[in-house]
């Protein structure tokens, strides 16, 4: 198994992978963590706080596997249509950020 690639572009592919995947009408995505493996032929994850529409959803995500919304009734929230080229900030565990738009 070859290693994974530095956190922050595992992060970044996270968030991606999360909006265009799963959630478009994030707004802003920040980790609170670096991410791992949670054992032999898991997925690498990370915990998150995903805003959506100004609500706060705490998130298990990864670059290649479905999220997982933790706290309150553990379920996404709904969205409507989002508007095209929304722009998602990325705060990663280091502290820097992005805006991709």
């Amino acid at each position: 198994m070859k290693p994974d690639p530095p956190v922050k572009e595992q992060q970044r592919a996270a968030a991606l992978y999360f909006r265009d995947e799963w959630q478009p009408n994030v707004e802003k995505v920040r980790f609170t963590q670096d991410g791992s493996r949670g054992g032999l032929g898991a997925p690498w994850r990370v915990n998150a706080i995903a805003t959506v529409e100004g609500g706060e959803y705490y998130v298990i995500i990864g670059p290649d596997s479905g999220p997982a919304f933790v706290g309150g009734t553990g379920e996404p929230p709904e969205a409507p249509t989002p508007a095209p080229h929304l722009p998602l900030t990325v705060v990663y565990s280091d502290g820097t950020s992005e805006v991709i738009e």
